[in-house]
């Protein structure tokens, strides 16, 4: 039983097992665009450490862990999602590490956007929908359901909220003319041409995401994934960072 759960744990995080030499990371799907390139920057200073990420919801990626997954750090858009697996014993507080931030925006489609901000978006027509993440997995939904509800649009927009299981997904419904509007990540939308930034969110009603990453307590390589967590907050990684439209820690 506990062969087939991690067999099955393993296909969910589309990946092997890692050698002993690997460092998993599991990584908030905001960070697809720009982990790679740390890890390649990673890679140029300890090359005979090899690193692979694997990205997904930070709220279904903590479950994994939870489940066992064989993660050796997590790299999450939510920090309460990391502050539950320390408080779980499954990682470890003293590692807990702020390595970057973002905002978010509210987008549309390139031709024909809807014509609102983050405060008229309750005069959206009641036939247009708006895309966000799922606020129960997917911390850019959780942020969005935080702003739009000091806004007082959270309850006028009910009948009109489609749930996506990513930001990834979020954009992608935008992109398809599934939603007319969506509120993803700032970074979301860089070299995204067939989508426009309606509105940037005002740190007032939605103060910056905060990305945050900590060692699994049960990583057979944790002197490594403490390694690249450190590298994260420096210079060199920071300035990656800021080239993918991140804001600093």
């Amino acid at each position: 039983m506990r062969r087939a759960l991690l067999c099955w744990l393993l296909a969910e995080l589309g990946c092997t097992r890692p050698s002993s030499t690997d460092v998993l990371v599991a990584s908030a799907t905001s960070l697809r665009r720009v982990m790679p390139a740390l890890i390649f920057a990673f890679s140029e200073e300890h090359p005979r450490l090899h690193v692979t990420a694997t990205y997904g919801a930070s709220g279904a990626l903590r479950q994994q862990v939870v489940a066992g997954a064989p993660v050796d750090l997590v790299v999450f858009a939510d920090p309460r999602a990391v502050s539950d697996l320390v408080a779980a014993g499954h990682a470890r507080a003293a590692t807990q590490t702020v390595v970057a931030t973002n905002r978010l925006v509210l987008i549309g489609p390139a031709k024909g956007a809807p014509q609102v901000r983050w405060r008229t978006l309750d005069q959206l027509p009641t036939s247009e929908k708006l895309a966000i993440g799922d606020p129960r997995i997917v911390p850019a939904g959780r942020y969005a359901q935080a702003a739009l509800e000091r806004l007082g649009h959270w309850d006028a927009l009910a009948a009109q909220r489609v749930y996506a299981a990513d930001v990834g997904a979020v954009l992608a419904y935008v992109r398809r003319g599934e939603a007319r509007v969506g509120i993803v990540y700032e970074t979301e939308v860089r070299g995204v041409s067939d989508v426009v930034v309606l509105d940037t969110a005002e740190p007032s009603f939605a103060p910056p995401a905060t990305l945050v990453g900590a060692v699994v307590t049960d990583s057979a390589r944790e002197d490594a994934a403490q390694a690249f967590l450190l590298f994260l907050r420096s210079p060199r990684a920071q300035a990656i960072f800021r080239e993918h439209g991140f804001g600093a820690p």
